[in-house]
């Protein structure tokens, strides 16, 4: 299961976009798209399935695409110390 790390975020989505702050680093970070959707999903504890079922649902993708994408959005997002 994967969650945002709520206490060390401040987010503001406006429209389609997503601006994040990560209080600890002082990092901003822009999330659009799709991006904005799985982010606004990690608000609660999720599972990859979980978010690829909804992806494929809401944006009629393909499964294999949804997960490739959604992996490399995660990777970055814990990358940037996002993710619990």
């Amino acid at each position: 299961m994967m969650r945002l790390r709520t206490t060390d975020i401040s987010a503001r989505t406006i429209g389609d976009e997503t601006i994040v702050l990560s209080l600890p680093t002082s990092r901003y970070f822009t999330i659009t798209g799709v991006g904005t959707r799985v982010f606004e999903l990690l608000a609660e504890d999720t599972s990859l399935d979980t978010l690829v079922g909804i992806i494929v649902e809401e944006y009629e993708v393909e499964p294999a695409v949804a997960r490739r994408d959604i992996d490399a959005f995660l990777d970055r997002l814990r990358d940037a110390q996002l993710l619990h």
